[in-house]
């Protein structure tokens, strides 16, 4: 086997695995910690949702639009939505940029489109969103969106939440919740 080979190989197992992880829809909560950096993991689901058609939104908190972009080529950047909650989250300097309703406004208005076909909506991060949101209202949100009811007619979105570890306030009644 030539070392090129062996590489081609390898990236066909990584694409199946994305292809895996993917395929099971619904919630799929990313976790990172001090040891293993998840936001590649996300960038590389992300990649993948794009590349197979899907819309992607990305709620955007924790880094800028343009740190989160890097690394995509202009194929995969024009295939993004970037709600941008970076920048103002709280709408303080009252540019108008932010998103009116916050960011679960935001959360409930991707799922309400006019594009038919799958969805993939990134959270970056849901620690971020565990921090400054009630938590009890923050599952619910996440419990509409990836349930049919949410999206009527429609398939369900696939979400991608990053949370790092060790969790935020709340965090392990979160874990609980969200898993009910």
């Amino acid at each position: 086997m030539t070392p090129s080979g062996g590489a081609r190989g390898e990236t066909g197992h990584k694409s199946e695995m994305l292809d895996s992880l993917l395929g099971l829809g619904g919630l799929m909560l990313l976790r990172d910690s001090v040891e293993w950096e998840g936001r590649s993991l996300l960038k590389a689901l992300i990649k993948k949702s794009a590349l197979s058609g899907e819309q992607v939104h990305i709620l955007g908190c924790e880094v800028s639009e343009e740190e989160f972009r890097e690394g995509f080529d202009s194929d995969i950047n024009n295939r993004l939505v970037y709600h941008d909650f970076f920048r103002d989250p709280l709408n303080w300097s009252k540019t108008g940029e932010a998103l009116p309703g916050g960011p679960l406004e935001a959360l409930t208005a991707m799922c309400k489109r006019t594009d038919p076909g799958p969805v993939t909506i990134a959270l970056d991060s849901l620690s971020w969103l565990l921090l400054h949101l009630p938590c009890t209202t923050l599952c619910q949100s996440l419990h509409a969106l990836s349930h049919q009811d949410s999206c009527p007619g429609e398939t369900p979105p696939s979400l991608l939440p990053l949370i790092h570890m060790p969790l935020p306030r709340n965090g392990s009644h979160f874990l609980s919740t969200l898993g009910e």
